[in-house]
């Protein structure tokens, strides 16, 4: 959460108007008042996220007002229903761990590209774990969160096909159902990396290792076996 000196209001309708209070916890003096929705809306959806990373596995409505310190009414005033809330902290953290990403170039050899792309795909997959799993517990009655995971998997799938394009070239049947790609996609997912992390209990470091020998074995295969042009 965006740590501020500062609370929000509703006004006494109930309706509320994205006021932002400052005020000091233990004597509730020198508070400040402004219009500003925006910080408004901001804050819940950082204190969604910060409870989330902290392992609650579905922040209620009053959790989320306690730890912005508004009302709880508050909340809905900003967001219509908890799916709308939900759907915006998830697309705020895709924004945050996407823009993780750091350009590596198709031509560098394959093994230092896969060292490039575990390197980025730990800070990603840990940033986004805490909402994503609370998205797949929330997926099946919300079409919104639903979207944005699926966005999500297939920015990242095609991030994949850009990075080993080369590699995709000279395998053949690389693009086409249980090909490499489909392959590498696995291979280097969110899934397999939670799979490590909460399954198996390894640190970063081991479950970044596992994914990079999973890797180079599949494009060392490709290499042997694949044939060119077919993709």
């Amino acid at each position: 959460m965006i740590r501020s000196d500062t609370d929000e209001g509703a006004d006494d309708d109930g309706m509320g108007d994205g006021t932002r209070e400052d005020a000091d916890g233990a004597t509730g003096t020198g508070r400040r008042w402004r219009r500003d929705p925006q910080w408004t809306r901001a804050t819940l959806v950082d204190t969604l996220l910060e409870l989330t990373a902290e392992g609650a596995r579905e922040p209620t409505r009053k959790a989320i007002a306690e730890r912005a310190g508004v009302s709880e009414r508050t909340v809905f005033v900003h967001f219509a229903d908890r799916e709308a809330l939900y759907v915006t902290a998830a697309e705020r953290q895709a924004g945050r761990w996407q823009a993780l990403a750091k350009p590596v170039p198709p031509e560098w050899p394959a093994d230092r590209k896969v060292r490039a792309l575990v390197a980025q795909r730990a800070l990603m997959y840990e940033l986004m774990t805490p909402i994503r799993k609370v998205g797949l517990r929330l997926e099946a009655d919300s079409p919104g969160l639903r979207r944005v995971m699926a966005d999500g998997d297939a920015w990242l799938r095609a991030d994949l096909a850009e990075l080993f394009a080369p590699e995709l070239r000279r395998t053949s049947g690389a693009r086409r159902p249980g090909g490499l790609l489909d392959a590498l996609d696995a291979a280097s997912s969110w899934a397999a990396w939670d799979h490590l992390r909460t399954r198996r209990g390894l640190d970063v470091g081991p479950t970044g290792a596992a994914l990079r020998r999973t890797l180079r074995a599949l494009l060392d295969a490709a290499g042997t076996r694949g044939e060119p042009g077919g993709v």
